[in-house]
């Protein structure tokens, strides 16, 4: 639960990033000398880097309320901090770096109250899931964690979340004067592709997904996959995905296609669930297979109330 707890956590600080700007305008108002640039920010190596625009999301006719409640529900930090996920965060970039455990390090940009959160940790003030922010140093910097998951401030605008280790890499880098795009540029395209809700690319080929990991996922399409790129946007009647799955060459490309179709052919069985997938697409394009779905509103409303089945209650509903 520690590990699905920390998940949401970036999931909501990313269902809540990107404001209603371009997508590719990962900037942060913290400084100069790199300070403005998220992406720069982030440790290179990374296996996934993304963003999202949350004002997409939450801003819904259909669904923004539904989500904004589930995103808030969960969220361990909240009114005690002066803190509303789905109304002070304006922009996320984050980047996995891990197979092992979690290790995730994200960019905040939104409206923090430093006063509130230190006095949150001072008074050891709990929070609605019965936990308490605690506060520590690192590299002259005030740490707050909760429930495993830790932030800092950069300023009233901008804050560093994510795991210890995760923010620590930030924290280094600004501390060595290491602020520079160290990912790997056709990730950094992926994540700045302009009109995107949410933009994910994950690089395998230098970071292979370990033996152990692949036993757990029984898609023969992902064993020999090298890149993934996916692109979220809205439209009427709701949500279009766009992915590229990449290999080795073409021929392996093609054989992967047929592959992703008979998966993809599974989806009319969602449809019992409330999920309605349609309009789907799968092509071999050279080394990539492209990928690209349609979600109905209607199903992202049923997803977001089935979700609290899916992951449990929050630790303070436990008995």
């Amino acid at each position: 639960m520690r590990a699905l707890t920390f998940l949401l956590f970036v999931f909501a600080f990313v269902l809540s990033g990107c404001g209603g700007d371009k997508p590719n305008d990962a900037k942060s108002p913290s400084g100069a000398n790199g300070m403005d640039d998220a992406l720069a920010l982030l440790p290179g190596n990374a296996i996934m880097v993304g963003t999202v625009d949350a004002r997409a999301f939450f801003s819904s006719n259909t669904f923004g309320a539904d989500l904004s409640k589930l995103v808030e529900t969960y969220m361990p930090i909240g009114a005690e901090a002066g803190f509303a996920a789905s109304k002070d965060v304006d922009r996320v970039t984050f980047a996995s770096y891990s197979y092992q455990g979690i290790d995730v390090a994200a960019v905040v940009v939104g409206r923090f109250d430093e006063a509130k959160i230190k006095a949150a940790a001072a008074n050891h003030t709990a929070n609605k899931q019965g936990g308490y922010l605690v506060a520590s140093q690192y590299m002259g910097r005030d740490v707050y964690t909760v429930s495993n998951i830790g932030f800092t401030l950069l300023g009233p605008t901008s804050a560093i979340a994510g795991t210890e280790s995760g923010i620590r890499r930030i924290l280094e880098r600004i501390k060595d004067n290491r602020v520079k795009r160290d990912i790997n540029k056709w990730m950094l395209d992926t994540v700045e592709t302009q009109g995107a809700a949410m933009a994910v690319a994950a690089d395998f080929e230098t970071q292979p997904i370990p033996q152990q990991a692949l036993a757990q996922i029984p898609l023969p399409f992902v064993a020999s996959m090298k890149q993934l790129r996916v692109l979220v946007s809205f439209k009427d009647p709701g949500m279009q995905v766009a992915g590229a799955l990449t290999y080795a060459d073409e021929n392996t490309a093609k054989a992967q296609s047929e592959s992703v179709k008979s998966v993809a052919n599974f989806s009319k069985w969602l449809a019992f669930i409330g999920i309605k997938v349609q309009n789907i697409d799968i092509k071999p394009d050279q080394r990539d297979v492209q990928v690209k779905l349609e979600v109905d509103d209607q199903s992202l409303r049923s997803v977001l109330s089935q979700a609290p089945n899916w992951i449990g209650p929050p630790p303070s509903a436990k008995k």
